[in-house]
């Protein structure tokens, strides 16, 4: 058994299987591509990770992960209808087409949940927490605050 805190979170990351292509236009066609691959209708029950090739000035430090999140279903599932949103709802093509030109393309991680809580949204919540932990604020493209607040986990 081994025990898991913040400072393994980059390291953690890098375990994740990245989904094939990569957002690197605004269209539509570029969201549906990588979110309605193969692979993303085969990854269920996961964490999920939207990161930048290049890294994103934060208040400590700076980060390619743009996004964590969580589904149940399949990514394909969860994601490939917010293809349109993405890229063109007023809000979203804003904040994609100022990442897409500042930070370069977007592409998407994925891994199995369970190595980081009881649910996927605990998972969610965990990996949240320490990405706060290392950058005192979350991703710059999640709403969503965590409530789980544990500094260690342990797997194995």
């Amino acid at each position: 058994m081994i025990e898991l805190d913040f400072t393994d979170f980059y390291d953690e990351i890098d375990k994740f299987t990245v989904l094939p292509g990569k957002i690197d236009e605004l269209s539509i066609t570029a969201f549906q591509a990588v979110y309605g691959s193969d692979a993303a209708a085969k990854a269920e029950n996961i964490i999920y990770i939207f990161m930048s090739e290049k890294p994103v000035p934060r208040l400590v430090g700076d980060s390619r992960v743009l996004y964590i999140g969580y589904t149940t279903k399949s990514f394909r599932t969860r994601r490939y209808k917010d293809a349109k949103i993405h890229a063109e709802s007023k809000a979203n093509s804003l904040k994609y087409s100022s990442i897409l030109k500042n930070y370069d393309a977007i592409s998407v991680r994925v891994y199995d949940y369970k190595r980081y809580g009881n649910s996927a949204q605990e998972a969610e919540q965990q990996l949240l927490w320490w990405y706060f932990q290392n950058h005192c604020e979350y991703p710059p493209i999640n709403y969503t605050k965590t409530k789980v607040r544990n500094d260690k986990v342990i797997v194995g």
